[in-house]
């Protein structure tokens, strides 16, 4: 990845975040996919564009994002761990969100 591409991803991510911050979710969203298009392996902007989806109640979307960061990072961390419990929650397995999240408490307690 050159520079120039590098820097107009992190453009974008940064251009998303104060969308979605400001209240245009919809707008702040088309620049976060704009941002992995271009930079498909960088987490930050992932887990942005999870936090986005979960806050817009798209938790499979989120969850999808999730398991790419997984996959990228190789493993899961205690804020990727919350991130999934939230996401299984809003998705409706419960069970599943409640079982994440004591893991994310147990790697939290650890660390």
């Amino acid at each position: 990845m050159t520079v120039d591409t590098r820097q107009s991803a992190e453009f974008l991510h940064g251009l998303g975040y104060l969308y979605c911050r400001g209240g245009n979710r919809d707008r702040g969203l088309v620049f976060l996919l704009l941002a992995t298009r271009i930079a498909p392996e960088d987490t930050g902007i992932l887990r942005t564009l999870a936090t986005v989806f979960l806050e817009t109640g798209a938790a499979d979307r989120a969850l999808s994002a999730i398991e790419r960061i997984s996959e990228i990072e190789g493993e899961d961390t205690a804020d990727l761990q919350l991130l999934k419990s939230r996401a299984l929650w809003l998705n409706g397995e419960n069970a599943r969100a409640h079982l994440t999240f004591l893991d994310c408490l147990k790697n939290r307690a650890a660390a």
